[in-house]
């Protein structure tokens, strides 16, 4: 039986999502995080980030009918 990992509730992303299409025309002077415009959630098939300025999908991954684990709480609660 395998050991469970810890999955974090804080920020760990090491690269961000972004639109091929629209993300070239960010001004030099914004930072990434205030220019793109995406909307993230389940699928039928698994999860899917799509882009709300271009109205496109960046990724949709499917799960292949398996579950993963993962952590939905939010910095400073406790777990239930």
């Amino acid at each position: 039986m395998s050991k469970k990992r810890e999955i974090p509730n804080t920020n760990e992303i090491k690269m961000f999502f972004h639109c091929v299409k629209c993300f070239p025309a960010k001004p030099a002077d914004m930072a990434p995080r205030d220019w793109v415009m995406i909307e993230a959630g389940w699928t039928v098939l698994g999860f899917q980030v799509w882009c709300r300025r271009c109205e496109a999908n960046i990724m949709h991954m499917d799960f292949e009918g398996k579950k993963h684990p993962g952590n939905n709480t939010r910095s400073g609660e406790t777990k239930h």
